[in-house]
């Protein structure tokens, strides 16, 4: 885990986030429909050379070549491959920050907290590993202490933490609300992080979910 808290309630910086959401070229020019067309080939080409190479072994050649283009044109959206993970990063979290939020925040927790519980745990885990390459370089970029890279977790993981501390507060829960709620989404996400491990390890998935959801249903009802 980083060593900087990765779900704190309180606000956090929105400039990277601001800064990855534009979408203008290098020469600050707006593209047109096509441009923005290859812009977004050039975010999921990224995102796809993530899933067979490390973050810092990301080369702007290759994720040109996967987008069916070339350097130079990659060159005149993002100054380097950084950068154009720093952008798909931005746009993650953004999309999902409030996803994230409305996993717990809507679910059935008084009438059927087992089942809440349980499609929260399965939700969170199945969005992890959907997103798992961007997701990877958020957490190792965090730990190393790149702070652009640790706020767009802070705020991903954000909006479901305060969620879950309202929940256990609502709800009378024997413990405190901002222990629980930032010791459970961090062990969503450590949990998340290594399940694929945790299964070559033996540990059946449905137990596994079962077992997490087990200690957040607790965590929300008491």
């Amino acid at each position: 885990m980083s060593q900087n808290p990765t779900n704190e309630p309180e606000s956090v910086p929105r400039d990277g986030l601001a800064a990855g959401l534009d979408e203008r070229a290098a020469d600050g020019r707006m593209p047109g429909r096509r441009g923005l067309a290859t812009r977004q080939r050039l975010l999921d080409a990224t995102a796809e050379q993530l899933e067979s190479c490390g973050y810092r072994d990301l080369k702007v050649i290759d994720i040109a070549r996967s987008a069916g283009t070339s350097p130079a044109t990659f060159y005149q959206y993002f100054p380097d491959a950084e950068a154009a993970v720093l952008v798909k990063a931005a746009v993650l979290t953004e999309a999902w920050h409030e996803e994230l939020r409305l996993l717990i925040s809507e679910r059935d927790w008084s009438g059927n907290p087992d089942a809440a519980a349980l499609e929260v745990v399965d939700g969170f885990l199945t969005f992890w590993t959907d997103h798992r390459a961007i997701l990877k370089v958020l957490d190792l970029a965090s730990m190393e202490g790149d702070f652009r890279f640790r706020d767009l977790r802070t705020w991903l993981l954000n909006g479901a933490t305060n969620s879950l501390m309202d929940l256990v507060e609502a709800h009378g829960s024997d413990m405190d609300p901002k222990a629980a709620a930032g010791v459970i989404i961090a062990m969503l996400a450590h949990v998340a992080n290594h399940r694929p491990g945790l299964e070559r390890w033996g540990v059946d998935h449905d137990a596994l979910v079962a077992t997490v959801a087990g200690i957040l249903r607790h965590a929300v009802i008491g």
